[in-house]
C-alpha cells in the first residue's frame, strides 16, 4: 500500500513539473495529452487501491477459515473493478504490467497457471491475483496466534515427555539389569551347591551317576510357575558357569535313549582344597599410616561409618554380609569394644556401620580400619553421631556385649600373615 501511494505521488509531481517546464508556449493539444496521461495514472492507482483492498479481504477470509478461495482470477478482478467504475477495467492490464515491471512488493502478487513458475514477466501470462498482506480482524489474529503458540508448546511438551520417558525407561532397564545380575550370581551359587552335594553323595553311593542333566538341575531349583520369568537369569547363569567355572564340566550323555547336556563336578585336589579354605576377601595391608597430619581428633562418638567394604552388584549368596562382619572383627581383634555391626547390603558405596562401647574403642577401630586395603578397595572411615546411628538402627540401643570373631583362623588376615611370614623368613636368612 505504501508503494502504491508513493508511485501515485511520484507520477503527479512528475506531470506537474513537466507542465511548468513546457510553459505557456506549448501547444494546447500536448497539454491535453499530458493531462490525460496524468488522469490515466490517477485512474490506474485508484483501481490498484480498490483491487488491493478486495484481494486483502479475500485472503483474510481464507486465512480465518471462512472461505476456501485465497485469490481472484483476472476475470473476477476485472468484473469487480467494472462494478466499482467501468473505467477501472480499461486500465487493469496497464496496472498489472506496472506491477510486473516494478519488481517490488506492492501488496498484489501476480500468478500464472503453473504453480512452479515463481516470476511472471508478461501480463498475458497472469491468471490469478493474490494479496501478500491479508486483512484479518483482531479476533481472527488472536485466534491464529493462540493456535500457533499452543501448537509450538505442544511440540515442546511432547519433546520433554519423550526425553523423560527415555530416561525413565533407561533407569528402569539399568535397575532391572542389576537385579538380573544379582539373581544370576545367586543362581550360580545354588547350582554349585547342588553339584557339589551330588558329588559328595556319589562318593558315598557308587550306584549314582557322577553327573546331572542340566535341565534336571533347573527343574530342582526353579518352580514350574517361575521358569518362564527366570529363563533369562537361568541362561545367563549357564553361560557364566561355562565361561568362568573350571570345576563344572559340561558333557553330552545319553540317558533313557535321549541325549542330554549334563554337568559334572570336578573334585579339586587336596592342595586345591587348602587354597579354597582361604576366602577371596582379605585384608591386604595399609595404604598409609596415621600420623599427626592425617590422624583423626579424639572421638566424641562411639559410632563409625566404613566405606568401600564391598560391591553390592558383585556379591553372591544369601550370607555374604556375614563375611564382611567377620573381616571387621578379625581386623579389630585386639579391640573388645565393638558391640554392633550393620552391613547396608544395598549401599553402592559398600557402607558398614559399627557401634562401640565408648568413643575410645571407636578411636581404636578407626585407626585399625581407616586407610587399609580390603579386597582391592581402599577403606575409609568417619565418625557418626550416636543419635543418627540409633535412629537408623534402633536395635543397637540395647547392644552392650562385645562381639568376637566366630573362629580363630583369622582367614581375612591370611594375606597379611603370609606377607609377614615371608618377610620374617627373608630377614632370618
Amino acid at each position: 500500500m505504501f508503494l502504491l501511494t508513493a508511485a501515485c505521488l511520484f507520477f503527479l509531481i512528475l506531470g506537474f513539473t513537466y507542465l511548468r517546464m513546457r510553459g505557456s508556449g506549448v501547444a494546447e493539444d500536448k497539454n491535453t495529452s499530458l493531462l490525460m496521461f496524468i488522469l490515466t495514472l490517477i485512474l490506474m492507482m485508484n483501481s490498484l487501491y480498490a483491487l488491493h483492498d478486495k484481494l486483502a479481504q479475500v485472503a483474510g477470509e481464507h486465512e480465518c477459515g471462512s472461505s476456501i478461495q485465497r485469490n481472484l482470477t483476472v476475470q473476477e478482478a476485472a468484473a469487480y473493478l467494472k462494478n466499482l467504475d467501468p473505467e477501472y477495467e480499461s486500465v487493469l492490464n496497464t496496472a498489472l504490467q506496472w506491477i510486473l515491471n516494478s519488481g517490488e512488493d506492492v501488496g498484489i502478487k501476480c500468478l500464472s497457471n503453473d504453480p512452479n513458475e515463481m516470476d511472471v514477466t508478461n501480463v498475458t501470462d497472469v491468471k490469478y491475483l493474490e494479496s501478500t498482506s491479508p486483512k484479518m480482524s483482531f479476533r481472527c489474529r488472536f485466534r491464529r496466534a493462540f493456535v500457533n503458540v499452543t501448537h509450538r508448546l505442544s511440540i515442546l511438551l511432547l519433546g520433554i515427555a519423550v526425553v523423560w520417558g527415555v530416561l525413565h525407561y533407561m533407569k528402569y532397564r539399568w535397575a532391572k539389569e542389576e537385579e538380573e545380575t544379582r539373581q544370576m550370581y545367586d543362581m550360580v551359587v545354588k547350582i554349585i551347591d547342588v553339584l557339589r552335594s551330588h558329588s559328595e553323595a556319589c562318593s558315598e553311593n557308587k550306584d549314582l551317576q557322577p553327573y546331572m542333566p542340566i535341565l534336571h538341575v533347573r527343574d530342582s531349583l526353579i518352580p514350574p510357575q517361575d521358569r518362564r520369568k527366570m529363563k533369562k537369569v537361568w541362561n545367563r547363569a549357564v553361560d557364566f558357569l561355562a565361561a568362568n567355572e573350571s570345576r563344572v564340566c559340561t558333557e553330552t550323555r545319553r540317558i533313557g535313549g535321549a541325549e542330554f547336556l549334563v554337568w559334572k563336578w570336578m573334585q579339586p585336589s587336596a592342595a586345591c582344597d587348602k587354597i579354597l579354605v582361604i576366602p577371596s576377601k582379605v585384608w591386604q595391608g595399609q595404604a598409609f599410616h596415621l600420623d599427626r597430619r592425617n590422624s583423626p581428633p579424639n572421638s566424641l562418638t562411639p559410632c563409625l561409618k566404613i566405606r568401600n567394604m564391598f560391591d553390592p552388584v558383585m556379591e553372591i549368596g544369601d550370607h555374604w554380609h556375614l563375611a564382611i562382619q567377620e573381616a571387621i572383627l578379625e581386623k579389630c581383634s585386639d579391640n573388645d569394644g565393638i558391640v554392633h555391626i550393620a552391613v547396608d547390603k544395598n549401599s553402592r558405596e559398600g557402607c558398614v556401620y559399627v557401634k562401640c562401647l565408648s568413643p575410645e574403642y571407636a578411636g581404636k577401630a578407626f585407626k585399625a580400619l581407616h586407610g587399609s586395603w580390603f579386597d582391592g578397595k581402599l577403606v575409609t572411615v568417619k565418625y557418626l553421631r550416636l543419635d543418627r546411628y540409633h535412629h537408623r538402627f534402633p536395635q543397637a540401643l540395647t547392644c552392650n556385649t562385645p562381639l568376637k570373631p566366630s573362629n580363630k583362623h583369622m582367614n581375612s588376615m591370611s594375606h597379611l600373615r603370609l606377607r609377614t611370614g615371608t618377610t620374617n623368613s627373608q630377614g632370618s636368612s
